[in-house]
Formats: C-alpha cells, sequence, structure tokens
C-alpha cells in the first residue's frame, strides 16, 4: 500500500502529490521509495499524506489552499510558495525536490558552483564510487546496447526532441547542430544518437543528413561508449551530456540547461563553431570530481541513504517557512519568472525514468560515503 493514498478533500495542514497520468499509477502503487520515504517521514511529523490526478478539480482545488504542502510530479505548473517539483535527476537513484522546477527548469539553473567549497576527498570517493557503477554496470535513463569498443571519432552528438515547446528552450537547433559537426570534424567521424522518443520528423531530417554527409555515423551503441570514443560530446541539455561528466569529456550544450556549470554554452551557431576548437582546452582543468558531487549529492537527494528523510523533510519545511533550503540545496526560484504548462516535464522524453527507481531491487546503488 502506498504511503500516499488516493485523496478527494485534504484536511489541514496535508502533504499532497499531485501527479499526471504518466506518474499517478506508479505513486499511488508505493512504486518509488523516494515518496514511500516522504511519506514516512510526513506522517511521523504529524501529517497527512495523499495523491490527486494533477489538473483535475480537486487538484485544482487543493492548490489553491495555502496550508498545504504540494509536491508536483509531471506538471511544470504552479510555482510557488508551499509548492515543490520532483522528479528523478540524470543519474538513477538521485532525485530533484525544487520549487523552480526540474532539469532546465531548476534552481540549479541560477546556482553558483564554487569547487573551492567542495572537499575533494568526499568529491572524489563520490564520483569514484558513482561513475564506477554506472559505467561498470551500463546503467542509464533508458536500456543500452552492451559495451564495446569504437572506433575514435572527433565527436557524438546526443539527439532530442525538444523544439516543439511552446516557449522554446533550445539555442541552436538539430539540423544546424549536424551541419556545423560535420563541417568542423574535416572528415573525422562523427556518431549521432537518435532519442528513443524520437519524432518522425526528425529520424527523416537525420536521415537526410546523413546522406549529405560522409562523416555522421548514425550509431545505436551504448551512450558510454560513444562518449568514451568520442574527442567532444555534443548536445541541447540531454541526461547523456551530464552522463559523460562521469568520463571528464568536454561537453557542448547548445539549449537552456541546469547541469551548464560543467560545459562550454553555445547560444549562437558562431559559438558553437568556436566551441568546438576550444571546448577541450576549456575544460581541461574543470573540477569534474567535485561538480557531480554538488549536483548529485549536495543539490538532490538520494532516497537510498540514511540521512534522506531528514534532508528532504527540511526542504519541505523551507517552503513551508517560504525560506530557501537549509541543507545547502536549491535555492528560491527568480520572481516574475513565467512557466509554460503546455510543455512536458522532461527535456528529453516525457517518461524519462519511469522504469527505475524502485522500491527494493535493482535500483538501489550502494553506500558510497567516505
Amino acid at each position: 500500500m502506498s504511503g500516499f493514498p488516493a485523496l478527494e478533500r485534504p484536511v489541514g495542514g496535508s502533504l499532497i502529490v499531485h501527479a499526471s497520468e504518466s506518474w499517478y499509477d506508479d505513486v499511488a502503487s508505493g512504486r518509488f521509495d523516494f515518496f514511500e520515504k516522504l511519506a514516512a517521514k510526513a506522517q511521523a511529523e504529524g501529517r497527512t499524506t495523499g495523491l490527486m490526478r494533477a489538473k483535475g478539480a480537486a487538484s485544482v482545488a487543493a492548490l489553491r489552499q495555502p496550508e498545504h504542502v504540494h509536491v508536483l510530479i509531471g506538471p511544470r505548473q504552479p510555482v510557488g510558495p508551499g509548492v515543490l517539483h520532483a522528479h528523478p535527476g540524470y543519474l538513477r537513484g538521485f532525485w530533484y525536490l525544487d520549487p523552480a522546477g526540474v532539469n532546465m527548469d531548476s534552481s540549479l539553473l541560477r546556482a553558483v558552483f564554487d569547487p573551492a567549497a567542495i572537499d575533494a576527498k568526499a568529491a572524489r570517493y563520490f564520483f569514484d564510487g558513482v561513475s564506477g557503477w554506472n559505467l561498470r554496470e551500463n546503467v542509464s535513463k533508458f536500456p543500452q546496447a552492451a559495451r564495446g569498443a569504437l572506433p575514435p571519432a572527433f565527436a557524438v552528438v546526443f539527439l532530442q526532441e525538444i523544439e516543439h515547446f511552446a516557449n522554446p528552450v533550445h539555442y541552436i537547433d538539430t539540423q544546424k547542430i549536424l551541419k556545423l559537426v560535420a563541417r568542423e570534424a574535416d572528415g573525422r567521424r562523427v556518431y549521432v544518437k537518435l532519442h528513443p522518443a524520437q519524432g518522425d520528423a526528425m529520424r527523416a531530417m537525420v536521415a537526410q543528413m546523413l546522406r549529405k554527409a560522409g562523416n555522421l555515423q548514425l550509431s545505436a551503441a551504448s551512450i558510454h561508449d560513444l562518449a568514451q570514443a568520442s574527442d567532444l560530446v555534443v548536445t541541447q541539455n540531454s541526461a547523456a551530456g551530464f552522463e559523460a561528466l562521469m568520463q571528464r569529456k568536454p561537453v557542448i550544450t547548445c539549449a537552456r540547461c541546469d547541469y551548464h556549470h560543467a560545459t562550454v554554452v553555445a547560444k549562437r551557431p558562431a559559438q558553437l563553431v568556436q566551441a568546438l576548437h576550444v571546448a577541450a582546452q576549456a575544460q581541461a582543468g574543470f573540477a569534474f570530481e567535485k561538480y557531480l558531487y554538488w549536483f548529485l549529492a549536495q543539490q538532490l537527494l538520494e532516497p537510498a541513504k540514511p540521512e534522506f528523510a531528514d534532508r528532504v523533510w527540511a526542504r519541505v519545511m523551507a517552503r513551508v517557512q517560504g525560506m530557501a533550503a537549509t541543507d545547502g540545496g536549491v535555492v528560491e526560484p527568480v520572481q516574475g519568472k513565467t512557466w509554460a504548462a503546455d510543455q512536458p516535464v522532461m527535456t528529453d522524453g516525457a517518461d524519462d525514468l519511469k522504469s527505475e527507481q524502485q522500491v527494493t531491487g535493482p535500483g538501489a546503488i550502494p553506500d558510497r560515503r567516505p
């Protein structure tokens, strides 16, 4: 039985999860340990917990009642006092709980990464554990082909489906990215990896580009092998770009992205051309170990850790009190920010991490703390 049972009329001070249709049944069945442990903590603190279908009449009415705490998974709206947005992070086992949103809309978009403030020993231990497990086990957000060596390449381009958003978040479209990367590679191989949810129009465009540019090579290989074989990783804001950081790869992002601190950002075609030739040098001394530790261990939440209950509750209470989080995590959203309600929640697929993070089973990651 789930810690968040179906709720029609909340009582005072409830903790309510508002889940879109693609998430509702999984939350209701108790599939995610994130929500089960959050519910246990909330109930221990004397709060009633319940689940509502996002955008339903009961959900809309409850969101108007300021005495409750609202956790949204799926919808981007609303953003405001008493509201938190939950979603699995880029790597398995880590979750957002953020006042502004998730992925490209999260508070990390405006957060400052200060490597000098990060403990090097703790970061190295964490990085080795996380990257070692994910790369060794070939773990990613979607199932991957078996690992194997690939011929070297100038770059790999990880594609997405984000160019249809009502309020665009990409800086450079896919066709321009492929054209420029292929040209600047000067005959060297460029791998192209389709997204599992790639639409027909994008697939047709890619096929046309492959015919025009002889050095573009479509690949279904594991994203880890593609990143390993490539000098550069290019994407708009895909999770695959974040995953490439585990191999200390120079990553170029061409869209709004909350892990931009660790990438070279290209907002215009001319900047992408320049980045393709300077990114490796620019990122040569980047603190990859500290960055993953800061982003995942300090900013996101890990249900498998014993301190999860206290950390997640600190974030809930921060919203109750109308303050920023006090656990070294996310900050308040910029005031006056507008959000497009019709945009899907994920930057690269509406149901990106639906298959993992189970209450028990292989979703758990061994303790990596020093």
